[in-house]
């Protein structure tokens, strides 16, 4: 996540689970409603005759789940989150790292991209002022956040490479390839800011 962080949440930001509720279409909400009514109509019969109805009401979960994580993609809304709760302070998530990122669990706010996970997610509302600046201390960002959330989706697919060195040069090629317009980190910048979260992945391999 982004370097830049708040002791809490931006004010004015709400849980996800609130802003789910709150910016998504009432009509999806309507949807699940007669989804979840319909399973429990269903109560007391085989899991065979019911599965048809379970499997509705996960399609129309899973609907809910995308269209919210559209709309932080696209930075329409923007989040922020704890690495390690209670102690750690809350970050901004970058609007990319939605592309890899899953929600987990709506009512306590979880997110994860392969073995990372952010906790305690709260959301901005359209338009809001977070009032936080982004990226390094004194830096525009140049990707680091963007880079450390591919680095943990090549580590969940077991694609790291054997060193650190060579590590980096392959995600400030995977960068460079995405995002053709923008101005990326320098390789030595990428090795500072992924050490710890390379040499940790390295020991849960070991």
């Amino acid at each position: 996540m982004n370097d830049q962080h708040t002791a809490s949440p931006p004010h004015g930001a709400i849980s996800l689970s609130d802003a789910m509720k709150q910016f998504l279409p009432a009509e999806m909400w309507d949807e699940y409603a007669r989804a979840t009514k319909a399973l429990k109509n269903m109560a007391g019969q085989s899991r065979n005759f019911s599965r048809p109805t379970r499997l509705n009401l996960n399609w129309v979960w899973y609907g809910i789940i995308a269209a919210m994580t559209a709309k932080l993609e696209v930075g329409e809304l923007r989040a922020f989150g704890q690495d390690n709760p209670p102690c750690d302070p809350w970050r901004a998530i970058p609007a990319a790292a939605w592309r890899n990122l899953r929600i987990t669990n709506v009512e306590t706010g979880k997110a994860r991209v392969g073995p990372k996970e952010i906790y305690n997610i709260y959301v901005l509302p359209p338009g809001a002022d977070d009032h936080m600046p982004t990226g390094t201390p004194g830096r525009p960002t140049m990707g680091i956040d963007i880079i450390r959330v591919e680095f943990y989706r090549r580590e969940a697919a077991n694609k790291l490479e054997a060193s650190l060195a060579a590590e980096c040069r392959a995600l400030a090629a995977w960068y460079s390839l995405t995002y053709p317009g923008r101005h990326g980190p320098k390789i030595k910048t990428v090795e500072n800011n992924i050490r710890p979260d390379y040499r940790a992945a390295k020991a849960r391999l070991a």
